[in-house]
């Protein structure tokens, strides 16, 4: 009886140890699963969040592109629709000129003869230098923005015109003056009162086509400039950022801006 109470009384500290042990064993199992399960989590979930990136900035080019050849066809079509009365006087020229405006939802819809005079629906002006039309060597479609560094920035498309004249003059351009809202219609994404932009176009300066700067949240109303303040991860720079858009080359970036984390 005195050897058997002598083994059980060694057998329980083994016992004890053992169990600790286990316990140890399966705690740095579980935390080490736990971490990988994380860090698997967080590498699907990034993977998954640039394929979502890629594929919306491919859809919002799309919509941009479509408006885009929508509104050639567009003028081309209002060309077409002249008439030899529409031609006979100024005032028949400008009240065909207002309807294609109503019809088209146009800020403007002008003809810039060779000497570079606007004919609009309310009268002729004489600033074709504020707009960016090669008005005498036009041979194509051309797309420009008329007060690009202005909260009130405007779409131009114009296309050539042959064989059009009005009052002894020949007609070199047919032109579409569109705000830029209508002209974005679709590609900024406004899901509450607040109208948070979520996706933008910037020029290659940083300007925003839609006016705000990263959804709206940023102070500054240029993109690159915000960038000088954000705390970029991964190694990337605020360098890089400028080369990447003076190349317009694609990529993704994370960072921290004004305490809110950002892709």
């Amino acid at each position: 009886m005195p050897n058997n109470q002598g083994k059980r009384k060694n057998t329980v500290p083994i016992v004890v140890i053992g169990c600790v042990l286990l316990a140890a064993i399966l705690i740095v199992g579980t935390v080490w699963m736990g971490q990988s399960a994380k860090r698997d989590t967080e590498t699907a979930v990034h993977s998954v969040s640039l394929l979502y990136l890629d594929e919306l900035a491919g859809r919002r080019e799309h919509v941009v592109s479509s408006n885009l050849k929508k509104k050639i066809s567009d003028i081309k079509t209002a060309v077409d629709l002249m008439t030899d009365e529409d031609l006979s006087d100024a005032e028949h020229l400008q009240a065909y000129q207002a309807r294609m405006k109503k019809i088209y939802n146009l800020e403007k819809f002008a003809f810039v003869d060779t000497d570079g005079l606007i004919y609009t629906s309310r009268g002729t002006q004489n600033n074709i230098n504020e707009y960016k039309i090669d008005y005498k060597n036009i041979k194509k479609p051309e797309i420009s923005i008329l007060n690009l560094k202005s909260a009130d920035k405007k779409v131009i498309i114009a296309i050539p015109i042959d064989g059009i004249e009005f009052n002894g003059k020949k007609l070199n351009v047919c032109f579409m003056e569109i705000d830029m809202e209508e002209m974005l219609e679709g590609v900024s994404m406004e899901p509450d009162k607040n109208k948070a932009t979520f996706c933008n176009i910037y020029t290659k300066e940083g300007i925003p086509l839609t006016n705000a700067v990263l959804g709206g949240l940023a102070v500054e109303d240029n993109l690159l400039e915000a960038m000088r303040h954000a705390d970029f991860e991964n190694g990337y720079t605020y360098e890089k950022l400028l080369s990447d858009f003076k190349n317009s080359r694609s990529g993704v970036v994370s960072f921290t801006y004004n305490g809110i984390h950002e892709t």
